[in-house]
């Protein structure tokens, strides 16, 4: 099975749904920002309306978001995985042998 590159998205740019931070190009003020309303690779988002601000739910808090400050954070579609397949999980149980 072949594993097919998306681009991110800026959230800037895409439409309400629920969506994972790949990366955030801020940097200063920018950037502390959005780190301490919980805006980090590997983040949960999900864009609930569009506008200035962006309605943006992060975690169990919605917040107004600037369009100029969304347009640093790129995204990912929640159902869009790019990174490499998962390896083969453990057994849940070791066989009598492994002890």
């Amino acid at each position: 099975m072949a594993i097919v590159q998306v681009p991110a998205s800026s959230l800037a740019d895409v439409p309400p749904g629920p969506y994972v931070c790949r990366e955030v190009h801020a940097e200063g003020q920018d950037a502390v920002r959005l780190k301490r309303l919980g805006v980090c690779q590997g983040r949960m988002i999900e864009l609930v309306g569009r506008g200035d601000p962006m309605i943006v739910k992060i975690g169990a808090s919605r917040v107004g978001l600037s369009r100029q400050l969304a347009k640093s954070v790129l995204v990912d579609s929640a159902g869009v995985s790019n990174s490499s397949p998962p390896s083969q999980s453990l057994p849940e149980t070791l066989p009598a042998s492994a002890y």
